[in-house]
């Protein structure tokens, strides 16, 4: 099950990206505030879900959400990091692969 400040997320706008007004902005950081330790896989593929493919830092709230992400005790998430053309995968990819992980076999560069 989702956390109530996810849910609150997917409320503001299908991707966090420079283009919210500033009260989106706003409220996307009081629910990313609001995250509650430990995250579900639930949770972690819905925050991933937010990110936009190109890479956009949504202000910032979107590095915000990465470090969330990470601290998800399921963490990683590897069919969430199969697409290599979106900028947010390979940051998770690459920061993935300095910490010591190896990305598993079956996970190609499929599009989710």
């Amino acid at each position: 099950m989702m956390q109530k400040a996810v849910r609150g997320l997917w409320g503001i706008a299908p991707k966090l990206t420079e283009d919210l007004t500033l009260e989106q902005i706003a409220a996307a950081q009081t629910c990313i505030e609001s995250l509650l330790p430990p995250l579900s896989a639930d949770d972690v593929s819905a925050l991933i879900s937010l990110l936009p493919a190109d890479g956009d830092t949504g202000y910032g709230l979107n590095w915000s959400i990465l470090r969330a992400v990470e601290t998800a005790p399921e963490w990683p998430l590897w069919d969430m990091l199969r697409d290599e053309g979106n900028e947010w995968v390979r940051r998770f990819r690459q920061r993935l692969a300095n910490a010591g992980f190896e990305v598993p076999c079956d996970i190609g560069s499929k599009p989710n």
